[in-house]
């Protein structure tokens, strides 16, 4: 058992390094599971839900004889105290999560203090009365998609055209995306170079900053210094890109407001999504989540 728990391995590696069987193993790994694994036993404060793609896309013959797309996606739950993973179920949409939260006891139910999540307003109008920490990521990914849009529709404003590598806010548009703290004197010289050729780059650049200086803010007075910063740089500017960002973080301000709190993130669920691919990689035939 031990070795089951401390490294993904096949089971029939399993039974070979201890010399017995494939079935004395699963019996064993089985009683175990309903004695551990069972989720309505454990005491759960703070769990994870995440988005996974088990396998890759395929395309069936649908009931009215045309292909159809389907992308096998799951939902992963973690217990984010000691990363177990706590359930995979099939599907992608709020109804999932509502369908295994209503499987859940109520005295389970209550126990549950905090939920972290991504900008998922299906899965956040599906769970439970507990308080929802905005995964920081998402965050900087949103104003990062912001800086992006605004730097392609800049090239085509001015040159007519898409970026090329003689434009500076092309060749070095990653580091437009980098927290600038961690770039040294060459990078920073280059980024400078890059805001100073686009006023507009320089502006939305700012915006990013604002929001990434909010995001390290662990007070709430702090919280609301840093918000009422970031909401001025945005009436500030005209550019709808900007406005756009600051509507989905006004949306998710009160999540956003309990990560800065309690700095929870999904990091423990990520981790997890990586065990139950590393599962299904050693299961060799594993098609759905109770093979």
């Amino acid at each position: 058992m031990e070795d089951a728990v401390r490294e993904l391995r096949a089971v029939t590696g399993i039974a070979k390094a201890h010399g017995v069987s494939w079935p004395t193993i699963m019996r064993k790994l089985l009683v175990t599971e309903q004695i551990v694994l069972v989720v309505d036993q454990r005491l759960v404060r703070r769990i994870g839900v995440d988005e996974l793609r088990f396998r890759r896309v395929r395309f069936v013959l649908g009931t009215t004889g045309k292909m159809m797309r389907v992308e096998p996606r799951s939902i992963v739950f973690t217990d984010l105290d000691t990363g177990t993973i706590l359930d995979i179920v099939d599907g992608r949409r709020g109804k999932a999560v509502t369908s295994w939260m209503s499987q859940r006891p109520d005295s389970w139910k209550r126990n549950i203090e905090f939920v972290a999540m991504g900008m998922s307003a299906e899965f956040r109008n599906s769970l439970p009365a507990a308080r929802i920490s905005l995964d920081h990521f998402h965050i900087i990914q949103r104003a990062n998609q912001m800086i992006t849009a605004v730097r392609r529709h800049r090239s085509h404003d001015t040159h007519g055209r898409r970026g090329k590598m003689t434009d500076p806010a092309y060749k070095y548009r990653k580091l437009l995306t980098c927290n600038i703290a961690m770039l040294s004197l060459q990078q920073t010289e280059r980024l400078k170079e890059v805001l100073a050729s686009d006023a507009q780059l320089g502006v939305v650049y700012a915006i990013k900053e604002h929001a990434r200086e909010l995001l390290k803010t662990r007070d709430r007075d702090a919280v609301a210094t840093g918000w009422a910063k970031l909401e001025a740089s945005v009436k500030a500017t005209g550019m709808h890109e900007a406005k756009s960002l600051f509507r989905t973080f006004t949306a998710w301000k009160e999540e956003l407001e309990t990560f800065c709190l309690t700095r929870l993130t999904n990091a423990r669920s990520e981790a997890a999504n990586l065990t139950a691919k590393n599962i299904k990689g050693i299961g060799r035939g594993y098609v759905n989540h109770h093979s």
